[in-house]
């Protein structure tokens, strides 16, 4: 990775990372608000034909004031300036670099991708930047990201976006997968960012007989479907194989009417054959309505990989298929903590937040049931309307407790296996009463199963602990007029150490007290964990950590974490870096920013 740490090249690394251009971490996210913002304004001009049908020269007239795209491409924007002043080789190396860490955002790192790929002036970079597509856009999700991206970009600036370097970066895309692995993506997923498959291929007018023989079979397949696949490479050297693949992947061969039975038999049979050629399957991989089968879920729940064996807590749950009947004859809550408590899922790419999260949204459901407003009412018919009759306004919220201590498990397991920190770190948490009751994350539209301030500090500090087994990190609270130590030990638990936090005398919170524990330490981050923050607070502890690293001549990081507060603002300031709110990436950020990666 460059050493090179001039304040752009700092700013693209926060970017990477975090997937926003503000100097502080709130939870937005500069790509998904791009791509919301670009489709929705297309809808408006479809459904407009005073502005579809606006001159190509009133084009401008379109485009609203607060584009975002302009964050993206004018001179100020991150990658322009980097190119202004004379560093565009170490972009797409950045890049490359940034793909391989666990706390990159993919997203971000496809945008900056794309971003680079229309620097006109710089014929390398754009060269270089198209070469790097296939290395870095690793699923059709992130591909169809960069091509939306492309598309946005040249459009601003009066173009098409299909020239011979983008079309050439397409063929490539698709020209290097394997055959068998890119069968599976174009029907794992069919389309993204309002592109398919069929769409990109046609518009970088992509020669099949060009291709080799296994690309041609499944871009074939794509355009004419599966009968008409077979029967044109039947008899053709190397096909068979990749043709019985292809019968299995289909997803026409499941029925689209949702008052036709569903054939398990068929689903478990692709579930076999996804695990025998490939060793994972996904729940992305079977038709959604056969998520409502007991007899899919039992063949499947031992093949899932760890992120969707989370995902499948909830999916279950809604499906009603975790309550334990009264004759014990359902085996699947069984099934899915023995999934849960393997120890290939606790070191698979689950995070203790992500195991949180879905941990609240199971044990506090906010789905209502179909009957909306508590009212079932009658069809209408020719005799009088009968009166509405109540209907619970929510399905049962009853969990399954075994269900529950293998999430907590899993929260203890998966930190336990994150790598540890070589850096001195010191978390300071605030324990006073509102952290154990106030909510720091609504992750679901009815605001059920919120996470308190101490679960989110709690998840933070096993997370950049590892699970307590991190020698060179020190966990404190603010007790009576200074910090008290909070031991941390390897195996505590998620609900352990939220009862040691209520147990620790409470005192205020002191960022100055904070500091000075940390200096005296030779601490090379202090954290900062607390519920509200103002602006004078947040103005004040920016100073006092400018003072001591002036006074001392050291590079102390201070991260002063929020987790109740939003819509604060501050000045990008070294060494200081401030997050406001919680979400499952926070913990991520932090310790990004700990590593010394932005």
């Amino acid at each position: 990775m460059t050493a090179d740490n001039s304040s752009s090249l700092l700013e693209l690394k926060q970017l990477l990372v975090t997937g926003t251009n503000n100097a502080a971490w709130s939870g937005n996210h500069l790509v998904r608000h791009l791509v919301d913002w670009y489709q929705r304004n297309e809808r408006e001009n479809r459904n407009n034909p005073a502005l579809t049908d606006t001159a190509p020269e009133d084009e401008s007239a379109r485009i609203r004031i607060s584009n975002p795209c302009d964050s993206l491409i004018y001179s100020t924007a991150v990658i322009p300036k980097l190119v202004s002043e004379g560093k565009a080789d170490i972009i797409i190396d950045t890049l490359r670099s940034y793909s391989q860490l666990p706390y990159v955002d993919k997203e971000a790192l496809v945008m900056c991708l794309a971003v680079a790929s229309k620097q006109a002036e710089h014929k390398k970079l754009v060269t270089d930047a198209h070469s790097a597509v296939r290395e870095l856009c690793t699923n059709t999700h992130l591909f169809f990201l960069f091509i939306q991206i492309s598309k946005m970009i040249s459009k601003k600036s009066g173009h098409s976006g299909w020239g011979r370097g983008l079309r050439r970066a397409v063929g490539e895309w698709y020209r290097s997968w394997e055959p068998k692995r890119l069968a599976l993506e174009v029907t794992r997923h069919f389309s993204a960012h309002g592109w398919t498959h069929r769409d990109v291929v046609r518009l970088a007018h992509l020669k099949l007989k060009e291709m080799p023989l296994g690309s041609q079979v499944v871009l074939h397949y794509v355009f004419m479907g599966l009968d008409k696949t077979v029967q044109e490479y039947t008899g053709k050297d190397n096909t068979s194989e990749l043709l019985e693949l292809m019968q299995v992947l289909d997803k026409d061969g499941h029925p689209k009417d949702k008052e036709q039975q569903w054939d398990v038999d068929q689903v478990i049979n692709k579930v076999n054959k996804l695990h025998e050629v490939y060793s994972e399957v996904t729940l992305d991989d079977v038709p959604s309505q056969s998520l409502k089968s007991p007899e899919v879920w039992s063949h499947m729940l031992d093949k899932l990989d760890g992120e969707s064996a989370v995902a499948s807590v909830n999916r279950m749950a809604k499906a009603g298929l975790l309550s334990q009947s009264a004759d014990n004859t359902n085996v699947l809550p069984n099934k899915l903590v023995d999934r849960l408590t393997h120890s290939d899922v606790a070191s698979s790419p689950v995070t203790p937040a992500v195991t949180l999260m879905a941990l609240h949204a199971y044990e506090h459901p906010s789905r209502f049931s179909s009957e909306a407003c508590g009212k079932v009412y009658e069809k209408k018919s020719c005799k009088s309307p009968r009166a509405p009759t109540k209907a619970p306004l929510k399905k049962s919220t009853k969990v399954n407790q075994s269900v529950v201590d293998a999430l907590h498990k899993l929260i203890a397991g998966s930190s336990k296996n994150l790598e540890k920190t070589a850096k001195k770190l010191a978390i300071v948490v605030d324990v006073r009463g509102y952290m154990s009751t106030s909510h720091v994350w609504t992750g679901n539209p009815e605001g059920k199963g919120e996470v308190t301030g101490h679960e989110g500090a709690a998840v933070i500090v096993l997370t950049l602990t590892s699970g307590g087994t991190c020698p060179v990190v020190n966990t404190l609270a603010f007790s009576g007029t200074g910090v008290a130590e909070v031991p941390v030990t390897e195996g505590i638990t998620l609900l352990q150490l939220v009862e040691k936090f209520k147990e620790t005398v409470i005192g205020e919170v002191s960022v100055d007290v904070a500091l000075n524990w940390a200096q005296e330490k030779n601490m090379e981050t202090v954290i900062v964990i607390t519920h509200k923050l103002d602006q004078q607070a947040i103005t004040a502890a920016a100073q006092s950590l400018k003072q001591i690293n002036d006074k001392n001549n050291t590079q102390m990081r201070l991260v002063l974490c929020g987790l109740g507060t939003k819509h604060l603002h501050t000045q990008r300031t070294e060494n200081f870096l401030l997050v406001l709110g919680f979400d499952q990436r926070t913990p991520s950020i932090i310790r990004a920013y700990h590593e010394r990666l932005f």
